[in-house]
């Protein structure tokens, strides 16, 4: 099954389920019709016992470059963060196994939400950026709560306010990742990965809610405050400013 312009391949092989961010001229940066396809993906899945574990990966160089900062005509700001609010409520409440496998250079929210995971693997091209403040934005994909508890507050603040970014070998140190791949092994790392799919469900699902549950409202909450947030940015001279800025430095080129 191939999404809308093939932005998103998605397949189903023996209980897992591989999504893959399909735009590398884009670097693969999550749009509109991304947004919600991936929602409705992890929506429907959450349901269908013939999924057991779901895999996020990339096309190309890139992971992904985040979200793709293009707000139509037929939008409003708010409409725009309940998408990314949609999405990333269905990843708190995804209650299969989900894994990424970073396969290269993350930015933005595809790094933000890799606390909601709950296995990490990355090739040893990738690295994690998230230059929130440089842009007059802030955190989002609950980064703002998971990672000064997976990474420490100060490295944490370093990435989120900082903008610092992170080889592969400073995010599996840091404990944001679980394993670095040589990039050459990665599509044998990956296809090793389907075994999961034999999983026991019921077991997975309960240990899984023993995991999660207690967060699960927190999270949520966590959710909507950033993206309340974000729209307080968005409307914000930082931001504008910052675009701006971003589009005469393109033109010029």
């Amino acid at each position: 099954m191939n999404t809308k312009e093939n932005h998103i391949l998605v397949s189903l092989s023996n209980g897992v389920r591989l999504i893959k961010f399909n735009r590398p001229s884009k670097k693969n940066a999550i749009n509109t019709e991304m947004y919600k396809q991936l929602t409705k993906i992890l929506t429907e899945d959450s349901k269908d016992n013939d999924v057991v574990a779901t895999i996020f990966t990339g096309v190309g160089d890139y992971y992904s470059s985040g979200n793709e900062i293009q707000i139509k005509e037929v939008d409003t700001v708010q409409e725009a963060c309940d998408r990314v609010q949609f999405f990333v409520d269905a990843l708190i409440d995804y209650p299969k196994l989900l894994i990424a496998v970073v396969n290269g250079p993350s930015i933005g929210i595809a790094v933000t939400i890799l606390g909601l995971f709950d296995v990490v693997y990355a090739s040893d091209r990738a690295t994690f950026h998230t230059p929130f403040v440089k842009l007059g934005l802030c955190a989002e994909g609950c980064s703002s709560y998971l990672f000064p508890r997976i990474l420490g507050r100060s490295k944490a603040s370093e990435m989120l306010l900082l903008a610092k970014k992170l080889t592969a070998t400073e995010a599996c140190d840091a404990g944001l990742i679980s394993k670095i791949i040589p990039h050459e092994k990665l599509e044998e790392f990956l296809n090793g990965l389907m075994k999961y799919g034999t999983l026991p469900l019921k077991s997975l699902l309960k240990s899984k809610e023993l995991i999660n549950g207690p967060l699960r409202k927190t999270l949520h909450e966590v959710n909507r405050n950033e993206m309340v947030m974000v729209y307080k940015c968005l409307n914000d001279d930082d931001f504008i400013n910052a675009m701006l800025a971003f589009m005469s430095r393109k033109s010029k080129l």
